[in-house]
């Protein structure tokens, strides 16, 4: 017996049926874009007190030996690996902080020159 031909009723129940599976995709899809959208990248505002506290987490202007800027990422080399706050500079960085020896690697989005130049001048 074929639902299209049966009777009026599974017609209608089919039709009902084939709407509400497009209504659930479609509200599917714009959730899941809606999910995307806010995942983006949080941007940091370089100001003198986000440098101030930055420089505190990377054991103090004494403890930085080296600070570069390598393809996008913030590089810094420090002294004393153990007066890093890596835990406070995975807060405040946009992406991970990568730690590879004494050299400490983070993205900072599209800030991380102006944080060199603003590192830099406090040394």
């Amino acid at each position: 017996m074929n639902l299209l031909t049966a009777n009026p009723d599974s017609k209608t129940w089919l039709i009902i049926l084939l709407i509400a599976i497009a209504v659930i995709t479609i509200s599917f899809l714009i959730i899941l874009i809606f999910i995307k959208k806010s995942k983006k990248p949080k941007r940091v505002t370089v100001n003198d007190e986000f440098i101030t506290n930055l420089v505190v987490l990377l054991g103090d202007k004494d403890n930085i030996k080296d600070v570069n800027v390598d393809n996008g990422r913030l590089k810094i080399t420090v002294d004393n690996l153990e007066l890093v706050n890596l835990e406070g500079i995975k807060e405040i960085a946009t992406s991970g902080v990568f730690v590879t020896g004494n050299i400490i690697k983070t993205l900072f989005r599209l800030d991380s020159i102006t944080i060199k130049k603003e590192i830099e001048s406090r040394l």
